[in-house]
């Protein structure tokens, strides 16, 4: 589940240094035509932006990720440690 969460965090992060704001120039012109992201910066700082925000929920996601296996290894434990105090509270 780790390596999931760290390849997810890599790939995440991957996103924000290839769309940065001359990568986000390049493909809105390249869709758009040449000098297209010159005229809408807006564009491009919307695209920079999504790409930022893509980055954050992904972060939150691995975060969220270890948060769970943590939690489903501590209920495992606990039950565990349970089973084990049984015979001596019931005999």
């Amino acid at each position: 589940m780790t390596s999931q969460i760290t390849r997810h965090l890599a790939e995440a992060t991957r996103a924000i240094d290839a769309i940065d704001a001359i990568d986000a120039i390049d493909a809105i012109d390249a869709q758009f035509g040449e000098g297209y992201a010159r005229d809408n910066p807006d564009l491009v700082a919307s695209l920079v932006q999504s790409a930022t925000i893509e980055s954050a929920v992904a972060t939150g996601y691995g975060a969220h990720q270890e948060a769970l296996a943590a939690a489903r290894q501590i209920s495992a434990d606990m039950g565990d440690t349970i089973l084990k105090l049984k015979p001596r509270f019931f005999g």
